[in-house]
């Protein structure tokens, strides 16, 4: 079960919520790109990128300072594909730029929760 959210400011749950958002909607971006032209690699990447993103949202959501630190490190991968889609797939560079505007999203929410959340 996921622990209750912890008392936080409005900015603080506000953060907390968009980057929720944005790790379920880069979730459904890569499915999408798997989905698109199935074959054994693209399932197994996807994977690879989806598990991590997946499994970090219950904690994102509830809260936990450490989870943003590693989500961060979490997007990496999904970075690279959105950038090498955007250069060697000129059919999916829509997609791809809709990838990487999500990363962004995803990574400036999760300092920037990190921040809100500090103690001074």
């Amino acid at each position: 079960s996921v622990p209750e959210p912890r008392r936080e400011s409005a900015v603080a749950a506000r953060l907390r919520l968009g980057a929720c958002a944005v790790a379920a909607l880069l979730c459904a971006l890569i499915a999408r790109w798997i989905v698109i032209a199935p074959t054994t690699v693209r399932v197994l990447v996807g994977a690879i990128l989806v598990v991590p993103l997946a499994a970090g949202i219950p904690f994102l959501y509830s809260g936990q300072r450490r989870a943003y630190g590693w989500m961060t490190l979490a997007l990496a991968p999904s970075l690279v594909l959105g950038l090498t889609e955007v250069v060697a797939n000129p059919a999916m560079r829509n997609w791809a730029a809709f990838v990487l505007l999500d990363v962004i999203a995803a990574f400036a929410l999760h300092v920037a929760y990190l921040r809100a959340t500090r103690s001074s």
